[in-house]
């Protein structure tokens, strides 16, 4: 009984190792590939690193530059963007910059300056009420209103000396993307703002 087993156990093992020497050549071009794939799946992840430390490097310098209009909550810092309320802004229903707006913007985009290798988007938002009759025949929708927003602080932006006019872009996304609920007074302020994104490095050509 004990011969049977053992010499089922070197049928068995001889089977496996014949079969393990015919796939030698199918594993050592699999092996080559996956060496290959962790590589490039380590680079991915050098990358990230990079990336996240030099977005968190990117938001604590506009923290720095705007510690005080975020002190006296004119402007807020949430990693690479900048947001404004449009009542600092703007005007209920318009996308005429006022005064005060103007002071803020001429602040931000001395700052912006220093950055002249990035992209920046200016993103306009509102809250979910519906354009006012008085203002119809002039925006159809909070997207035209948004947009309209965006526009202003972009030809504004390329009024300075300073500004780079292929780095700029703008979107307008109405109500689409609220950060606070529109079902109370506060979350609809929250919601009607411009965000400016200080974006990537521009690619050279």
């Amino acid at each position: 009984m004990k011969k049977t087993i053992i010499g089922g156990f070197i049928l068995i093992s001889s089977l496996v190792f014949f079969q393990c020497a015919s796939r030698q050549p199918e594993i050592a071009q699999v092996d080559p590939e996956l060496a290959k794939l962790r590589q490039e799946v380590a680079t991915l992840k050098d990358q990230a690193g990079v990336e996240k430390r030099r977005a968190e490097e990117l938001s604590g310098k506009l923290h720095t530059a705007f510690a005080q209009l975020e002190s006296e909550k004119k402007i807020r810092i949430e990693g690479n963007r900048i947001i404004v309320a449009n009542s600092i802004l703007f005007n209920s229903g318009s996308a005429m910059i006022g005064d005060d707006g103007k002071t803020i913007l001429d602040q931000i985009w001395g700052v912006l300056a220093k950055y002249p290798e990035r992209e920046i988007l200016i993103e306009g938002h509102t809250d979910n009420v519906p354009i006012a009759d008085k203002f119809q025949g002039k925006y159809k929708s909070n997207w035209e209103l948004s947009l309209s927003r965006s526009m202003a602080v972009l030809y504004y932006a390329t009024s300075k000396p300073t500004a780079i006019p292929n780095r700029l872009g703008v979107v307008g996304y109405g109500e689409q993307r609220p950060i606070a609920d529109n079902a109370t007074e506060e979350g609809k302020r929250q919601n009607r703002r411009v965000e400016i994104v200080v974006g990537n490095v521009l690619k050279s050509k």
